[in-house]
């Protein structure tokens, strides 16, 4: 059977006035029914561009090749038109910072029931009450007053869960989770990562959640991907991934993560930063920052190679014959 979603050699990129640098290059990613997958990986390596890809959010002028394959229809190759009726109806994305996604001049009331006039045929008043039940659904007190409200009232938390109710307004199958909990703090972090988890639970939702935060991906994903420079680096189930890392690069996230058992008195960190667009190392895009790299890795990029049961890992340590 064929993934829900599935993402084959994605590439984005953007021309400037002197080359054409690659941001994101030949992602591969499979998204299956009612499955949450994690995207990782430091700021700047990709996560976000890779999902506004998907939902074709970016700029006209940026480039996007490679297949996105929704229940066997290409994204990619879709009008414009024809991909409005599926964004906010069938695929639908929280965005990373709710403040700069909610229209300011329009109330909370009306711009959850926008979609469902749009894609579900209601009526202004019945998408009011369903406005006002998918409120108290998230958690959010007051939900009829807080309809008639506008995004400057509302708390950070309360923003972020008015955007879940937007996005789960019309029952997707598909929801793109864009770093949801960031900037809030730990009590509402864990209120709005147990609402996605109750959405999947009780309406069998796919999750694409993208984030830096190695804990969440431990609480609420199935499968991990860890992104470097605009590649995956490491694929893995979140059990394999936290039990037994193999990218040097993802040893080193998990080593930066404070543990409660340990009586280190300082975290280990990653030497250098990830690379810019226009001065992408030759060979293995980490080997700069690594350790453990060779010469090969200085001179030839490796593939993703098989590291185990369902585990992948872009490293010349697991090239098959060459395992060091």
């Amino acid at each position: 059977m064929a993934p829900l979603l599935e993402i084959k050699d994605l590439t984005t990129s953007i021309t400037s006035a002197k080359n054409k640098l690659t941001i994101v290059g030949g992602i591969s990613i499979t998204l299956e029914a009612g499955e949450t997958l994690g995207v990782v990986g430091e700021s700047g390596c990709g996560k976000s561009v890779t999902s506004l890809s998907v939902m074709r959010l970016l700029d006209k002028k940026v480039e996007i090749s490679g297949n996105v394959l929704f229940e066997g229809a290409d994204l990619l190759a879709l009008s414009e038109k024809e991909m409005q009726k599926l964004r906010g109806n069938q695929i639908a994305m929280i965005f990373q910072e709710p403040m700069t996604s909610l229209n300011p001049l329009h109330t909370i009331g009306k711009q959850i029931a926008e979609p469902l006039i749009r894609h579900q045929g209601l009526s202004k008043r019945e998408a009011k009450e369903r406005a006002t039940q998918l409120l108290r659904q998230v958690g959010i007190p007051r939900p009829a007053e807080i309809c008639s409200e506008y995004p400057h009232q509302l708390s950070g938390g309360m923003r972020q869960r008015v955007m879940i109710a937007m996005a789960m307004a019309c029952n997707p199958k598909v929801l793109i989770a864009d770093e949801p909990t960031t900037a809030l703090d730990v009590t509402i972090q864990a209120q709005i990562l147990e609402l996605m988890k109750k959405v999947k639970r009780e309406q069998g939702t796919a999750i694409l959640l993208i984030t830096h935060d190695l804990g969440v991906v431990a609480e609420m994903c199935d499968r991990v991907i860890v992104m470097y420079a605009g590649q995956i680096v490491e694929e893995a189930d979140v059990r394999s991934l936290f039990r037994d890392p193999k990218h040097p690069y993802t040893v080193g996230l998990m080593k930066s993560m404070p543990d409660v058992k340990s009586e280190q008195e300082r975290l280990e960190s990653i030497p250098g930063a990830v690379p810019l667009l226009h001065e992408m190392p030759g060979g293995c895009r980490f080997a700069p920052r690594c350790s453990k790299a060779m010469d090969i890795c200085h001179r030839q990029a490796p593939e993703l190679h098989a590291a185990g049961d369902g585990h992948r890992c872009r490293c010349w340590l697991y090239a098959e014959g060459e395992k060091k």
